[in-house]
């Protein structure tokens, strides 16, 4: 069996340099950052336990629901009742809601069909259908409540659409309403919970205020908004489709889960085959400008075997009135403890967001303390807490004299008391969204070599490619690869999923986090370097069937770490063809992993707790009307935490910008850069995260079943496996702190699974504090363990601790709070100089604050977009090379003084031992 070594610096450096350059940066983050608390403490209610959401279901005519009130009245003489008198729908959860997805079940409706208009254009999904959006008016049966509704978002080029719904379903207004400087006075504009009236229609702007622009953008756009044009329905008049729900942490102009603004709406409207155009103009473009091919003139009201043209929310249209309203209650944001509360740091694992997003409110009101969380780096969160930057933070393994690399972090790591205790058992997970023209795929089996392959960009779809020059794009690759067009070509692909591989008709997208270190990530290379045949393939070793790893990825040195040379300087005839030698073969350049040193790197000398993205290729090859090339972070940017890439494949959005824009303007001023094609289009999406079990519970995520190193067995993440798998804690480092062990996995074990620490300060916390904390893991590991989706209880993606780990937890929270420190906890006591990002607490509502422009973001984002360094010393390669490109985007390094700062801040505290110390693994 595989064991994966870890690499030690072979110098020393002085331990003060290394905490005086950390304090030097972590003060410029502060002046930069102010305070990037990732989740508030809020003071609410606790809640009864409970085990699952209670979902509501909703018929369209003679409803007797909870929601029976909400209805709008229907009228027997709509063309459509006909056609929806059967529908209902059940949606999964309405309340306590976050920042999550929703699984809406659709029934008693008729299969969507296709259809072409009168001037040949094809769409796929023309009538029967559902629309959904989110709205906050107090009043869904007012007569203004569409003006509260989030739907306009999409309509914007690249909006992922395609060919799906017609083109005026997607604003508020018909297409004759929209333009700039038009003679028509009709408007349908969206108000926010602040008051802000915006229009719907395009407007002038810009330079000279001859340029049109769409002022809805600046509140939702097709990045940012959650509304669903056309969510399809099954032959046999069923459907199902997720739905995102938005806080005002997310959507401000929502306001939901705010004060006085905790319910918000779902609104769904069907869309069957009638066209419910205006009644009395005797014209059709009020509602849509779709022309009859038989008649040539408008649509009239009624007329059967229609397209569905014309918006949901249009006031010229009657679809409206067809709508079914149901109630979201959320969770309150932006509320603090009652003043007077203690306050409570705690820092780390990004495992841990799902839990604490549940458990905070529930312990300000059992505890009395305000306990915040910001997730961070895992390596940074131990440098900090043995420095006493934070009294306690989530590992998932401790700190160690073995880790430590100077004798000032040994001396002071023996001088500190710390004390463990067992909080959470979950796991990192390969999530999936896959919608194909046959439907969705819910199984998905991964081997650790399949995994290490995806990892590595050995596939020609996880390569930059540009259709200007396919062939050479992936020269570099293995003649094998190379014949691979599609994943499911590949026999490994095909042998774990052999009911299913046919069903998977085009190449996944692959968000990856980082590039920050995590714990998480050394897992997933853990499992992979368990494997026999994972780990010897990484070494440069083909599979049965002649596939290789990507020889970006190999060592340097290896005799296949080597890649074609082009010809890339403009003013050459010849610009993107091979570069030749003299004797006319192509020129290879050397290429792998090294060490600072200059020594090569294996992949398997380590497990890395990064994704890399080594793979230099840059394209176009040959440049035509572009400026500039595109590499590996630009095709593939890294999602910003587990949870951002969660619902990034949620939403089918993989933030590639690799269509060239001649009219866009860089962040050099100049014309033409790269943008984003837009998400995945509705039917057409294949998206693979690597994501913890919670997010992608969050999300709604189908998780992919992971074959056990070294076995058959495929097994997925749930409460059963992941418990399973607490057999394999091993103690390699510390008696206390145990990690599960992927090489040690038995049958029925996740390999994933992962047991995460409350790690106590307890040298440098004061006696309240202590008793704090004890009183938190108390709560946490008991009413925190029940599984339900109040707050205060255990999310989806958690598994409850075993009794004997509830023990420990115990034990650890007594021996918290027994512990004495004569010089902490004596009044005359000088605290330890702190550091970290100033954080700061408000005691009343959120204010709701908004401007144009502004969209709030609500992944929990990692304080430092920085691979951790502090006492891990596991390392980061990367590839060295002299190469440097001739062509730079501008765009891509246009970074504004705030960001700039703060990065160079937060980078510096994570990497001062990096900056001062010899032999060294570079880190990406």
């Amino acid at each position: 069996m595989h064991r994966s070594r870890r690499r030690r610096a072979a110098t020393q450096r002085n331990g003060r340099a290394v905490f005086a350059l950390r304090a030097t940066c972590f003060a410029v983050a502060v002046a930069s950052a102010g305070g990037l608390l990732l989740i508030d403490p809020s003071a609410l209610v606790g809640a009864q336990a409970s085990t699952a959401a209670i979902p509501l279901t909703v018929n369209w005519v003679d409803d007797s629901s909870t929601a029976q009130e909400f209805q709008p009245p229907r009228d027997t003489e709509n063309v459509h009742h006909s056609e929806f008198d059967d529908i209902s729908v059940t949606v999964s959860q309405t309340t306590n809601l976050t920042d999550q997805a929703l699984v809406v079940d659709v029934a008693g409706f008729a299969g969507t069909r296709e259809a072409t208009d009168s001037g040949g254009m094809y769409w796929s999904t023309a009538q029967n259908f559902v629309q959904a959006m989110q709205c906050w008016g107090e009043d869904p049966l007012a007569a203004d409540f569409a003006e509260t509704c989030q739907w306009g978002g999409r309509y914007a080029a690249n909006n992922g659409l395609g060919d799906t719904v017609y083109s005026d379903v997607v604003p508020r207004l018909a297409t004759a309403d929209m333009a700039p400087g038009g003679s028509s006075t009709i408007d349908n504009p969206f108000r926010t919970v602040q008051g802000t009236m915006v229009t719907a229609k395009q407007i002038f702007g810009g330079v000279g205020m001859k340029e049109s622009t769409y002022p809805l953008l600046n509140y939702f756009s097709p990045a940012t908004t959650n509304e669903v044009q056309g969510a399809r329905i099954n032959s046999d008049g069923t459907g199902s489709f997720l739905f995102e729900t938005q806080s005002s942490d997310q959507a401000p102009q929502l306001g939901c889960g705010s004060e006085d603004h905790a319910r918000c709406w779902l609104v769904l409207v069907p869309r069957g085959t009638h066209y419910s155009g205006p009644t009395e103009s005797g014209t059709n473009e009020g509602c849509s400008g779709l022309i009859d091919a038989k008649t040539e003139k408008p649509y009239v009201y009624g007329r059967a075997n229609s397209i569905q043209a014309g918006s949901p929310v249009n006031a010229q249209c009657d679809y409206w009135a067809n709508r079914i309203n149901i109630p979201l209650d959320f969770d309150p944001t932006g509320q603090t403890c009652a003043v007077g509360s203690s306050e409570r740091r705690t820092i780390g694992s990004q495992l841990m967001v799902g839990a604490m997003s549940s458990w905070q409110a529930s312990l300000c009101q059992e505890q009395g303390a305000a306990f915040s969380f910001s997730s961070n780096p895992d390596a940074l969160a131990r440098a900090q807490l043995l420095q006493g930057q934070a009294d306690a933070g989530f590992l998932s393994w401790p700190l160690s004299d073995g880790e430590a690399e100077y004798e000032s972090d040994k001396e002071m790591l023996a001088a500190t008391e710390l004390s463990y205790a067992p909080v959470a058992v979950t796991a990192p997970v390969v999530a999936f969204v896959a919608e194909f023209a046959n439907g969705r795929q819910e199984e998905l089996t991964v081997s650790p070599r399949l995994m290490a392959k995806l990892l590595t960009q050995s596939y020609t779809f996880a390569v930059p490619s540009n259709s200007s020059d396919p062939d050479k794009n992936f020269a570099h690759l293995n003649a094998v690869n190379r014949s691979y067009q599609y994943l499911n070509e590949d026999p490994e692909f095909r042998q774990l999923n052999p009911n299913n591989w046919r069903q998977f008709t085009m190449n996944p997208s692959i968000s990856l986090p980082g590039p920050s270190g995590a714990d998480a990530i050394k897992q997933v290379w853990r499992w992979i370097l368990a494997d026999d045949e994972a780990s010897s393939w990484l070494t440069g070793e083909a599979d049965e069937n002649g596939m290789k790893v990507n020889p970006f990825y190999l060592p340097a040195g290896h005799a296949d770490a080597q890649v074609p040379v082009f010809i890339t300087d403009l003013a050459d005839p010849d610009q993107g063809d091979y570069l030749l030698d003299e004797s006319g073969a192509i020129t290879m350049r050397p290429v792998g992993l090294k060490s600072i040193a200059g020594t090569g790197f294996s992949l398997t000398d380590a497990a890395l707790e990064t994704f890399m993205k080594a793979d230099e290729s840059l394209v176009p090859i040959k440049l035509n009307a572009e400026k500039y090339r595109f590499d590996s972070l630009q095709y593939a940017p890294y999602a910003e935490s587990l949870l951002t890439a969660s619902r990034d494949t949620f939403r089918g959005d993989s933030h590639s910008k690799t269509v060239w824009d001649a009219t866009r303007i860089n962040a050099a001023g100049e014309l033409g850069d790269w943008i984003s094609g837009g998400t995945q289009i509705p039917g057409k999406k294949f998206m693979i995260a690597l994501t913890d079990a919670s997010s992608s519970s969050r999300y709604g995520l189908s998780n992919a079943g992971l074959v056990r190193a070294n076995s058959d067995e495929a097994v997925l993440p749930t409460n059963k496996t992941m418990q399973s798998a607490l057999g394999a804690l091993s103690s390699a480092e510390s008696a206390t702190v145990r990690q599960v062990d992927p090489s040690l996995v038995t049958t029925g074990g996740y390999p994933l699974t992962m047991l995460t620490y409350l790690a106590v300060n307890l040298t440098a916390s004061d006696v309240d504090g202590r008793g704090d904390y004890a009183g938190m893991i108390d709560q946490v590991t008991t009413a925190g363990q029940v599984v339900g989706t109040q707050r205060g209880e255990l999310p989806l993606g958690y598994a409850p601790l075993s009794d004997e780990l509830v023990s420990q937890a115990k034990a650890a929270a007594a021996a918290i709070r027994a512990f004495i420190n004569p010089v902490v906890d004596s009044p005359t006591a000088i605290p330890s100089p702190d550091f970290s990002v100033t954080t700061t607490t408000s005691t009343g509502p959120a204010q709701d604050d908004y401007f144009a422009g502004e969209v709030a973001d609500a992944s929990v984002v990692p304080v430092a977009d920085a691979a951790g360094a502090g006492l891990d010393t596991t390392a980061l390669p990367a590839t060295v090379t002299d190469r440097t490109p001739e062509l730079v985007n501008a765009a891509g390094v246009g970074k504004t003084a705030l960001a700039l700062s703060l990065g160079l801040g937060l980078s510096g505290a994570v990497f001062a031992p990096t900056l001062l110390r010899g032999r060294r693994l570079l880190t990406l």
